[in-house]
Parts: C-alpha cells; sequence; structure tokens
C-alpha cells in the first residue's frame, strides 16, 4: 500500500471488499503501518481538539465559566450560636434603605416614595400649595384675576385648610346665645 494508491476506492460489492481487506491483513508489515496510522491518527485528532478547544476558550475568555470558581466549603459550615441559622445568616429582618436622589438623606424603603414626592415638590399637598400662590399673586394687583371685584366666598377652597362654619346654639327657650332671636 503505497501513498500514491487511490485512497477512494469503489468495490462492486461486499465478498470483494472482505477478499481485499484479508489480503492486505494477511502480510504482516502492512498490518503494522495499518495499526500504526490508526493509532498516530486517533493520538493526532485528540491532541489537536484538545488544544484547539483551549485555544478557543483562551480567545474567547470563556476558560473561566467552563472551569468555574472553585467550590468554598466554609460556607456550608453549620454554625451554633443565638440569633443566627444554622449557615450563620442573621434571623432578624433588616430594613431597606434608599438614599433620595434630591436631598441625599436616607429613608426607609418603605418610606421613599411619598419622601420624594414632598421632597421633589409634587403632590396633593404640594399642587394646593401652588395654586394657592398663584391665586394669591393674582389677587395682588386687581383684585381679581378677570379685573373686577367679584365675591369668592362661594368658590371651592383648593387650600388644603378646612374653614369651620360657626354654628349658631339655639336655646331651648328659641333665643339664640348672642341675645338676639329669629
Amino acid at each position: 500500500m503505497s501513498e500514491n494508491d487511490g485512497i477512494h476506492i469503489e468495490y462492486a460489492d461486499e465478498q470483494e471488499l472482505m477478499r481485499e481487506f484479508r489480503r492486505f491483513m494477511s502480510d504482516p508489515e502492512t498490518r503494522e503501518k495499518a495499526g500504526n496510522y490508526l493509532y498516530e491518527s486517533l493520538v493526532d485528532e485528540t491532541i489537536l481538539g484538545v488544544v484547539y478547544e483551549v485555544h478557543h476558550a483562551y480567545k474567547t475568555g470563556s476558560s473561566a465559566a467552563v472551569d468555574g470558581e472553585p467550590e468554598d466549603n466554609k460556607q456550608y459550615t453549620i454554625v451554633d450560636l443565638p440569633d443566627v441559622d444554622v449557615f450563620g445568616s442573621s434571623i432578624t429582618k433588616k430594613a431597606i434603605e434608599c438614599q433620595c436622589p434630591n436631598c441625599n438623606r436616607i429613608v426607609a424603603a418603605s418610606r421613599f416614595a411619598p419622601h420624594l414626592e414632598k421632597c421633589m415638590g409634587m403632590g396633593r399637598n404640594s399642587s394646593r400649595i401652588a395654586s394657592r400662590r398663584i391665586a394669591n399673586t393674582r389677587d395682588v394687583g386687581s383684585g381679581s384675576y378677570f379685573g373686577g371685584d367679584e365675591d369668592d366666598e362661594d368658590d371651592a377652597d383648593w387650600s388644603g385648610e378646612k374653614r369651620k362654619k360657626k354654628i349658631s346654639q339655639v336655646r331651648t327657650n328659641g333665643s339664640k346665645k348672642n341675645g338676639k332671636t329669629s
């Protein structure tokens, strides 16, 4: 079997292939060459496969992902202390805290949204205060926004302050407390 022989040979049937195989394997020199060729091919493919995999992992940076991190056994040691579980974690719940981006105060997470709303001047109370300020600046110049003197007592109060109505007390004899009768 020389290296110039054709690699791809077609046989008429399976019996012809078996006859040709037996003829080659009957010669001890050919058997030795075939065994060495097979052995070298397998070793070369195995080594090249490993080398290519290592090279590819190094170039792509995936070697750390394949190897992983070494396992830390200290993490799983049993701890027997008060106020901790068997792994050493604290049993008590810690309040989660947030930092306000506006004033940089540390606020509990449950109070963060209301604090931020007030801190940034948004929300119901702030809009009412802003409306009152606008109304006060309009009223200063001309008595009213529309220019005329109008009675605004019947308008809705948006200031957020509740006005108490004075309730006149009626006595049992039908007269009012201030002395006037109805």
